[in-house]
C-alpha cells in the first residue's frame, strides 16, 4: 500500500474514532433522556412524588418531553402543566413561572445542538469505515477494531476523569450550567416547580447513570476491538500461510 493510501486511511480512522467516541457518549443520553420509566424511578428516589401528586408528574413529564421534541410549547396559564401536591389539603397547584419555561427553552436548544451532533456523528462514522472498507478491504478487520479500540479506550479514560470529578458533583454541576447556560436563567428559588420536579438529586443520579452507562457501553466495544483486531491478524495469518 502506498504512503499516499496509508495516510489515508490512517485519517479515516482518526475521523472515525473521534466521531465514535461521541457515539459512545451520547447513545446512552438519547436511550434515558425520554425514558418515562426511568423518570419515574428518578422521581420516586428522589421524593418527587412525596411533594406533588405522582399522576399530574408524569403527565407534565410528558409534556416536557413533547415541549423538547418540538411537538409542543409550554404556557403558563395551561391546566395541562399544572401540578398538584400529594397533600390533598392543598387547594392550590405548582405551575411553571416564565422565567422557568426560559430555562426549559434553553435546555431545549441544547438537546436539539446534541442530538445533530449524535445523529451527524452517526452518519460521518459509518461513511468513513465504508470508505476504509472500499480502500482496504483485506484488512477492514483490523481498521474497524483500531477504530472501536481508540474511541472506547478514549471514552474510558475521559469517564475516569469524571468519576474524580463526579465526587464533586456540585462543583460540575454549577460548571456545567455556567458554560452551557451563560445567560445565567437557572437558578430558581427551593419552592419552584422546576426546582422540585427535577431536584438535585435527580441529575446526579441521571449522571451517574449515564456515566455507568457510557463506561460499560464503552467495555463491550473494546472488547469488540480487540476481537476484531485478533481476527484480522489471524487472518492475514492464514492468508500468507503463516501457520
Amino acid at each position: 500500500m502506498s504512503s499516499k493510501s496509508s495516510a489515508i486511511i490512517k485519517t479515516l480512522i482518526s475521523i472515525s474514532s473521534i466521531f465514535f467516541i461521541i457515539i459512545i457518549f451520547f447513545t446512552p443520553l438519547a436511550y434515558y433522556i425520554f425514558n418515562l420509566d426511568y423518570y419515574e424511578n428518578l422521581y420516586e428516589n428522589n421524593g418527587v412524588f412525596s411533594v406533588l401528586d405522582k399522576d399530574d408528574v408524569l403527565n407534565v413529564t410528558v409534556k416536557i418531553f413533547n415541549f423538547f421534541k418540538y411537538r409542543s410549547e409550554l404556557v403558563p396559564s395551561d391546566h395541562e402543566i399544572q401540578v398538584r401536591f400529594s397533600d390533598k389539603s392543598m387547594s392550590t397547584v405548582a405551575v411553571f413561572t416564565p422565567d422557568e419555561i426560559s430555562h426549559l427553552e434553553d435546555v431545549r436548544s441544547l438537546l436539539l445542538k446534541i442530538f445533530i451532533l449524535y445523529c451527524g456523528s452517526i452518519v460521518i462514522t459509518i461513511a468513513a469505515i465504508f470508505l476504509i472498507i472500499r480502500r482496504e478491504t483485506g484488512n477492514y478487520l483490523k481498521n474497524s477494531g483500531l477504530i472501536f479500540i481508540i474511541s472506547s479506550g478514549t471514552v474510558l479514560f475521559f469517564i475516569l476523569l469524571l468519576y474524580f470529578l463526579g465526587n464533586n458533583f456540585p462543583v460540575l454541576f454549577d460548571n456545567f450550567h455556567r458554560i452551557f447556560f451563560p445567560q445565567g436563567n437557572y437558578t430558581f428559588p427551593a419552592g419552584s416547580l422546576i426546582i422540585t420536579l427535577f431536584p438535585f438529586g435527580f441529575f446526579y443520579d441521571f449522571f451517574t447513570r449515564i456515566i455507568l452507562s457510557s463506561a460499560v457501553l464503552s467495555a463491550l466495544i473494546l472488547i469488540l476491538g480487540m476481537s476484531f483486531v485478533t481476527a484480522g491478524r489471524l487472518k492475514k495469518r492464514l492468508k500468507s500461510g503463516g501457520f
